[in-house]
């Protein structure tokens, strides 16, 4: 194969190997949230070889096992890529405590594999209430096998989109709530987005990754994936832009997303 040398000073962002540190300089200038799909982000448990902790190195969070989850969650190593194993029908989920999402607007992204076949089922919610799952105000994230579903509790915000990316590859699910204003994106494909009633979150919402809530029921939204990154914005609207901060975080994750995965 012959390789094309240039002998001249390119942009960060036209490098391959540049699309990581890009995104995280980015992120870090955000404040925001990144779980990556690195071993050494993972602690695991000597003996079980459970998940313990997922550690984020921008803003110190870190996700923790929800109450029925405690030693079913194992991680995934395949293809120099690290991530959650979540099985169908059981509680394998991990929590990130007060997340304070902005009520005006925020954004959340979760990189995953599907399963080969059937749905991933519930990737992420935004939990505003006590994590029980039984009154609290929460919108989530679910891929159903051949469609998308974001939805908030009481069906303020609904919107549904059709699964386009093959099973083979990962797959980029973004998520941006503004005010009345809910709009979805798969990979770098169209942006889905509604309007409905305003359903803001509260600043102590918690972001449940795999799972709704703590609540151990509810069995039949546990899905079978290996989520591989978790990414959240408590104050920006990637897919319904109010600044140029917030079109730039998008076009960081999308070239990562290209170059990465």
């Amino acid at each position: 194969m012959a390789m094309l040398e240039l002998d001249m000073d390119l942009p960060p962002g036209v490098r391959a190997d540049a699309a990581r540190p890009l995104l995280r300089e980015q992120m870090a200038d955000a404040g925001a949230l990144w779980l990556e799909g690195l071993r050494e982000a993972f602690a695991t448990d000597a003996e079980t070889g459970a998940v313990t902790e997922w550690r984020d190195s921008i803003c110190g969070c870190v996700a923790h096992p929800t109450e029925p989850s405690i030693g079913h969650t194992l991680l995934s190593e395949a293809d120099g890529l690290s991530g959650l194993a979540l099985r169908a029908g059981t509680h394998c989920g991990l929590v990130v405590d007060k997340v304070d999402p902005d009520p005006a607007g925020w954004s959340m992204a979760v990189i995953y594999l599907p399963p080969e076949t059937g749905g991933a089922r519930t990737l992420l919610t935004l939990n505003a209430g006590s994590g029980d799952g039984r009154s609290a105000t929460y919108l989530f994230l679910s891929d159903d096998g051949d469609r998308f579903t974001v939805k908030g509790t009481g069906g303020a915000l609904e919107l549904t989109a059709p699964v386009e990316g093959p099973r083979s590859r990962p797959r980029l699910a973004t998520v941006t709530q503004r005010g009345s204003e809910l709009a979805f994106q798969e990979n770098g494909g169209a942006i889905h987005s509604v309007v409905g009633s305003d359903a803001a979150m509260s600043g102590n919402a918690d972001l449940f990754i795999g799972c709704r809530s703590h609540r151990p029921g509810l069995l039949k939204t546990l899905g079978a994936s290996v989520i591989l990154e978790v990414l959240f914005w408590r104050d920006h609207t990637l897919l319904l832009p109010r600044k140029e901060a917030d079109r730039a975080q998008h076009m960081a994750l999308r070239r990562y997303m290209l170059w990465g995965h």
